[in-house]
């Protein structure tokens, strides 16, 4: 399945999983997407879509705790 098709929790959950939400807004979009490509074998855009879903999934949960 394409990281297209997938939502921001499956991006989440299949890349991310077991990494707490606010450790991972630590990371930079780049230095995301760059062990998205080397350990994960995604192409550039790929990579930069999954992680920007990635982080935008990861500050709503971080912001719901707060809320």
């Amino acid at each position: 399945m394409s990281v297209y098709q997938l939502t921001a929790k499956e991006l989440y959950d299949s890349y991310a999983e077991g990494v707490n939400p606010s450790d991972l807004l630590r990371q930079s979009r780049i230095d995301l997407a760059t062990r998205l490509r080397v350990e994960e074998g995604l192409k550039q855009e790929e990579a930069h879509h999954a992680a920007d879903q990635m982080l935008a999934y990861a500050r709503q949960q971080v912001e719901a705790e707060r809320a």
